[in-house]
């Protein structure tokens, strides 16, 4: 058993909210679901997101709530597996929860999108985390994502490797929906251009990956960038193999945000990761100028577990969360899954302290905001 699982256990985040994701809502309270691979390959990454919607809830509460209700958070393990994805689902839908938040995972999306669950339950699922065109195109009624979608992320990548003039291209990416999407779309957008894909090296997800035959693979193809289109502790992992084993190749490496710096600088080391490229879709965590992360550094001395180190996938959790509350307020004090939904696609040109989403019924993704950094000393983000 993992520590992170563990830790998820004591803190009654797994197991138990099963139970309890059944019973009726206490007098007084508001109940959302996060329904996320809360053990598995992914679990870093979700365990850090449904912190940062429990801090966001944690600072709500203490501030009064909504409406004077407090907020309630309904965990559900969905192991990173599409068939438990979908019946985890079905128990969020068939609890008092208004909505899901932060989905992690394109197997998830992909079979809930494939069973038309949120629009036949008329369940919404908000802040989804895979950003594959595919899982966004039609827009769906109930579902929402508020970061930029993954198409906005390789365009701007691609285009850092035309004025850095990087020819040669790779891409290693995780042989699931997420990482053949952005196979597919690099590949898209380098058609017709100078630059060369010299290689493609699949990883799997759940397996065992063979990073040193990986990083073999690559050496041979001498790339002038590689890109990493795959989760952030496998990417980790794989930074970490690379930097071991590429006999000091001088190829740049870049990611979406999926790989995050602070996972990154955990599993690789932070010499490792210096000189990564991230395509970053929430605004820069060291930036306190910035009122939402101000906000967020505040909420996180206040409210946050001890020891944590705060992190983009936090911030992004934090800033989601802050959204749906702002939806469920102007829901009214007795507020449903339509009204929910109602206030959402009425949520225009909304600014949460620095960072705006700008919903309709016709538009469910509320931002298109990216930007480039590169991983410094100490681990910090340079512009």
């Amino acid at each position: 058993m993992t520590r992170v699982r563990s830790a998820l256990l004591r803190a009654g985040m797994l197991g138990a909210s099963l139970a309890f994701a059944q019973a009726a809502p206490a007098a007084g309270e508001i109940a959302l679901a996060h329904v996320a691979p809360l053990s598995g390959p992914v679990t870093r990454e979700a365990s850090e997101y449904n912190a940062g919607i429990r801090l966001a809830l944690k600072a709500a509460n203490a501030a009064g709530g909504i409406h004077g209700k407090q907020l309630v958070l309904r965990n559900l393990d969905d192991e990173y597996k599409a068939d438990t994805a979908l019946a985890r689902f079905r128990e969020a839908a068939a609890s008092d929860a208004l909505a899901a938040l932060m989905t992690v995972g394109s197997p998830a999306m992909t079979r809930l999108l494939a069973e038309q669950f949120p629009e036949t339950q008329k369940f919404p699922v908000i802040g989804v985390i895979p950003g594959a065109d595919p899982l966004r195109t039609p827009v769906n009624p109930y579902v929402y994502h508020v970061r930029a979608g993954d198409l906005e992320q390789y365009r701007k990548l691609a285009e850092h490797a035309t004025t850095t003039g990087q020819q040669r291209v790779a891409v290693v990416y995780a042989n699931i929906p997420f990482g053949i999407a952005g196979l597919n779309t690099l590949e898209s957008l380098f058609r017709g251009k100078s630059q060369q894909i010299v290689a493609r090296v699949a990883l799997p997800m759940g397996g065992k990956a063979d990073l040193p035959g990986a990083v073999k693979t690559l050496t041979a193809a001498k790339p002038d960038i590689v890109y990493m289109v795959i989760p952030a502790q496998l990417a980790g992992e794989f930074l970490k193999t690379y930097r071991n084993g590429s006999g000091g190749l001088p190829a740049q490496l870049a990611t979406v945000s999926y790989g995050n710096a602070e996972t990154l600088c955990q599993v690789a080391g932070e010499e490792a990761a210096r000189g990564v490229v991230i395509a970053q879709v929430m605004p820069n965590l060291g930036n306190s100028a910035i009122p939402v992360v101000r906000r967020f550094h505040e909420d996180m001395t206040k409210f946050g577990e001890p020891g944590t180190r705060p992190s983009i996938f936090h911030l992004e959790a934090y800033v989601t969360t802050r959204i749906v509350l702002e939806a469920i307020r102007r829901a009214g004090p007795a507020p449903t899954r339509p009204k929910l939904v109602q206030a959402l696609d009425g949520l225009k040109h909304y600014d949460v302290g620095g960072y705006t989403v700008d919903f309709s019924p016709t538009r469910h993704t509320g931002s298109s905001f990216v930007d480039i950094s590169i991983v410094g000393r100490g681990c910090k983000l340079m512009l």
